[in-house]
């Protein structure tokens, strides 16, 4: 399994935008074989902060959901409305 942890600041103009954006990506990143757990969270006292946690079943599935035109352009769509994203990518080799 593999763990991927975003860490995303948004331009505190495009908050709205970029919500609505991540929505759209739920029920189709979800959708992915691969896909086990697909939310994001905002942080209560900024909302600016979002965390991206997601749960794959393989790295090619993740990197296959890379390649997907949702999250092609979910990119393109959502990169001018971002101060900063730092992204972790975990392999985990059991679960308790």
């Amino acid at each position: 399994m593999v763990v991927l942890i975003a860490h995303v600041i948004i331009k505190s103009d495009c908050v709205a935008e970029y919500l609505r954006l991540a929505n759209d990506m739920l029920i189709p990143s979800r959708a992915e074989e691969p896909c086990i757990t697909y939310d994001f969270f905002t942080k209560p006292e900024d909302p600016t902060k979002l965390v991206f946690v997601e749960e794959w079943t393989t790295r090619e599935g993740l990197e296959e959901h890379f390649n997907y035109p949702h999250f092609i352009q979910f990119k393109a769509d959502t990169d001018p409305l971002v101060e900063s994203a730092e992204l972790n990518i975990y392999a985990v080799s059991s679960k308790e």
